[in-house]
Order: C-alpha cells, then sequence, then structure tokens
C-alpha cells in the first residue's frame, strides 16, 4: 500500500516540476540536444508562390564545434540556375555568427550582415536566421504553461527579443513556440513581425529519431501575409560520420 501510494505521488509531481521550469529551460533542452558530433543529408525544398511551385536539392553538412557551436554548410543541387550555390554558417557563443553565400555566376563569397540575416533565405519563407537554431541570449523566454496541439500535450513558449537590435535584425516582435516534451522539439511556431502582426507560422510535419535524436525532419513556413509557403523536408541523414573540419570553411564552398 505504501509502495503504491509513492508511486500516486510520483504521477501527480512529475507534471507539477514540468510546469515549473521556465521558458529558458525548456528552450535549452531544445536547442541543446546532445548525442550527435556531426551529420550530413539531402534537402528537398519546395517554394509555392500564388501557386506556382519551385523545387530545390540541396546537401547539408552540420557539425558540433562545441557543445554550444554549430557549423552548416548548404550546397545547391538542383535546379541549373542555383546549382552549385553554397550556404555556410559558424555559430559563436559570444558574438555575432558567421553568415556566408557563394554565388557561382558572380564567383564570390558573399558574407550576410547581421542586418541581413532576417531576410528570405534563397526565396524562401525561412530567413537566414531560421536556418540554424537561434541563440538562446538572443531572447527572453516565458513558459506560457501547457496546452494541446494536434493531440500533443506541449509547453507553450513565448520569446521576445533581448535587445531592439535582435528585433530589427531578426525582424521578429515575437515568436511563440510549442514544444513536445517527449522529443524536446517545437512542433509548431509562430512569428510576428515588428509592428506585432502575425507574419509566418511554422509546423513540422515529421520528427525523426536518427541514432538516439530527435531531428526535425519535414517543416513548413507558411507566410500568411504574403500567402506563400516553403517546405523543408530532410532525407538520408546520417549521424556521426566523422566529417572533416575542411567542409565548414569558405574554400570549400567555392569547389
Amino acid at each position: 500500500m505504501r509502495k503504491f501510494a509513492i508511486i500516486l505521488m510520483s504521477l501527480f509531481l512529475i507534471p507539477l516540476y514540468g510546469e515549473n521550469l521556465t521558458g529558458r529551460q525548456i528552450m535549452e533542452k531544445v536547442v541543446k540536444k546532445t548525442g550527435w558530433k556531426d551529420m550530413e543529408g539531402e534537402i528537398t525544398m519546395k517554394i509555392t508562390v500564388r501557386g506556382r511551385t519551385r523545387i530545390r536539392k540541396i546537401k547539408m553538412y552540420s557539425r558540433k564545434r562545441t557543445e554550444d557551436e554549430t557549423d552548416m554548410v548548404m550546397k545547391f543541387l538542383y535546379p541549373p540556375d542555383v546549382e552549385g550555390t553554397g550556404f555556410l554558417l559558424i555559430e559563436h557563443s559570444r558574438g555575432e555568427d558567421e553568415r556566408y553565400l557563394y554565388l557561382p555566376a558572380l564567383r564570390r563569397i558573399k558574407r550576410i550582415a547581421a542586418s541581413g540575416k532576417g531576410g528570405a533565405f534563397m526565396g524562401s519563407d525561412f530567413s537566414y536566421y531560421d536556418i540554424g537554431k537561434p541563440k538562446l541570449q538572443d531572447w527572453k523566454y516565458k513558459n506560457l504553461g501547457m496546452v494541446e496541439y494536434n493531440g500533443i500535450k506541449c509547453y507553450k513558449v513565448e520569446a521576445l527579443p533581448s535587445s531592439k537590435k535582435v528585433e530589427k535584425d531578426t525582424r521578429y516582435s515575437k515568436v511563440i513556440h510549442w514544444v513536445d516534451p517527449e522529443k524536446w522539439s517545437v512542433i509548431h511556431a509562430e512569428y510576428y513581425d515588428r509592428t506585432g502582426t502575425l507574419w509566418k507560422v511554422l509546423d513540422v510535419k515529421e520528427i525523426k529519431k536518427i541514432g538516439s535524436i530527435w531531428f526535425q525532419t519535414h517543416m513548413v513556413m507558411k507566410n500568411v501575409q504574403a500567402g506563400s509557403s516553403s517546405e523543408m523536408k530532410f532525407e538520408n541523414l546520417q549521424v556521426n560520420k566523422g566529417l572533416p573540419a575542411s567542409i565548414f570553411t569558405k574554400r570549400y564552398l567555392q569547389q
């Protein structure tokens, strides 16, 4: 009887403890996933504007340079008008991240300034800031409690820019995240523009367990103001392959 009482108490205490997690603690669990060192895969991107869809094929490489810093390279394979275009993201735990775009037609690498990271990534509804994980220090998080979304009980977390500069650079005045506490992944998000009006909505259609880690493998970003949408689907993901550091360089973008 005593053992049963202890089990019963634990069932009630677990959700109470979860409710007491701060917004920052929740987002740390989302961002700071351990168990992988590097990853490679393929991405199919579909951009739909006014009923017309463009398809792009991308090769992606990523690695954890340190526990808090990730590097990512994307090489565009298709269609011919963007073939050879490359994107490099180098994250820094302190200071601004580095973002570079290689344009083969110009044979030059362009660094994307901090003020440009809110711009559209290769004409999609994802911004350059959306590619990669958010910097925790850019936002002030608030746990809005447990809610249900598509049958999943999840945390609702509000993120407000930590400074006017972050708001200006990202072009977001607020982001609301719905976080699945079982997979510690965002399953839905709303992005508000600098006037406080809903701008974009993210829906994560699929989350796969690769190795021991849950990864978002199918995402759709809808621009509710423009009526456009962009879909990213990850395939053939492989982790911990021992990718060389030479991949995550500006030189590699030009190869």
